[in-house]
């Protein structure tokens, strides 16, 4: 009887440690990380003028991992020419959004999301390692009613910001991030 019960007892904890340790579904972020949901999946974008010198295809991955306390974004453009892979978690000291994105240009940025007005999300970065271009982003993202997620950047280079430029990201499942 007595060890009936021990594992009667046993079950019901770890019954009960599966229930509070993980996300209700797999996939989903933890709450502090649930203004990031509607960006999971794959997204591709081909810049607005295809055949001008500075066009680009972007391939952008957004995926839970780690019991969603992580939402990992890889991304390539031109089929890998330049690459990147971001980490975003909850800094429970900061009570903040944060992220490294590393890339194979040899620099990395640090930095803290905030939920927009619009639904969306603003981004601000500091660029490390590089040893000239932007020191600084701004972003904002946004899934739109149609489907897609509709970006801005804009970037401080010495003490001057650059006008946003814009990007529209579509769905797309089928693309592949080829990193290097």
């Amino acid at each position: 009887m007595f060890m009936k019960r021990t594992t009667l007892w046993a079950i019901a904890c770890l019954i009960g440690f599966s229930a509070v340790c993980l996300p209700a579904r797999a996939g989903d972020p933890i709450p502090e990380l649930v203004i990031l949901k509607p960006f999971i999946g794959t997204w591709k974008t081909i810049s607005d003028a295809p055949n001008e010198p500075n066009s680009f295809t972007d391939v952008a991955k957004w995926e839970c991992i780690l019991n969603g306390r992580v939402v990992r974004i890889t991304h390539n453009v031109n089929d890998g020419a330049y690459a990147g892979e971001s980490l975003i978690h909850w800094d429970g000291q900061q009570q903040k959004i944060i992220y490294r994105y590393v890339t194979t240009a040899g620099f990395y940025t640090d930095g803290v999301i905030t939920p927009a007005d619009d639904g969306g999300i603003d981004v601000h970065e500091y660029v490390r390692g590089a040893t000239s271009g932007p020191t600084e982003t701004l972003s904002h993202y946004e899934v739109k009613d149609d489907g897609r997620i509709h970006a801005w950047s804009k970037f401080l280079t010495g003490d001057a910001w650059t006008e946003p430029n814009t990007v529209i990201y579509e769905h797309a499942p089928e693309a592949q991030v080829n990193l290097p």
